[in-house]
């Protein structure tokens, strides 16, 4: 009988869990119900006039923003996101559920590159921040701005900021 109610005791606490796991399905998988982002060009032009151009997704909304990149193995070459801040604000970002290592470049509201963060540690929680306020933010694969010479002052330029075209 013990072996039986324990049994029946499980089994009832899974029925009523089960509707409960199934509701945060969207907190554990943001990404998976996402709906595909608008996509965008980019281009950051170096202190030596050479552009990098990159094809981006655009997170505008909260719950665009909420969920960017997680679960998201890679980010392939010449792509990233571009997170939108409007008004500009003091942006903080995170890893939190994001397998793959970023490169984050904080986008100051004239354009100009504010701060930059590379090589992302995954599934931190610790808060990424760049030096002040923020119109966006611009996540690529790790080692991109490395890779590419990138560094702060260089300019970034696409339709979809709204200060600089």
């Amino acid at each position: 009988m013990k072996t039986f109610f324990a049994k029946g005791l499980l089994l009832a606490g899974v029925a009523f869990s089960l509707p409960v796991l199934c509701a945060r399905a969207d907190d554990v998988r943001p990404g998976a119900a996402m709906k595909q982002l608008e996509k965008a060009p980019l281009t950051i032009t170096d202190r030596q006039g050479q552009k990098h151009l990159f094809t981006v997704e655009i997170a505008r909304t909260e719950k665009e923003k909420e969920a960017g990149e997680t679960l998201r193995a890679s980010v392939p070459d010449g792509t990233g996101m571009l997170f939108l801040f409007t008004p500009p604000e003091a942006a903080a970002m995170w890893m939190r559920d994001t397998p793959a290592s970023l490169d984050m470049v904080f986008i100051a509201p004239d354009g100009h590159i504010q701060a930059i963060v590379e090589k992302t540690v995954p599934f931190s929680e610790r808060r990424l921040t760049g030096n002040g306020e923020s119109a966006a933010v611009l996540e690529v694969a790790a080692g991109t701005t490395e890779k590419n010479g990138i560094v702060v002052g260089d300019v970034v330029s696409s339709k979809a900021l709204p200060t600089v075209r």
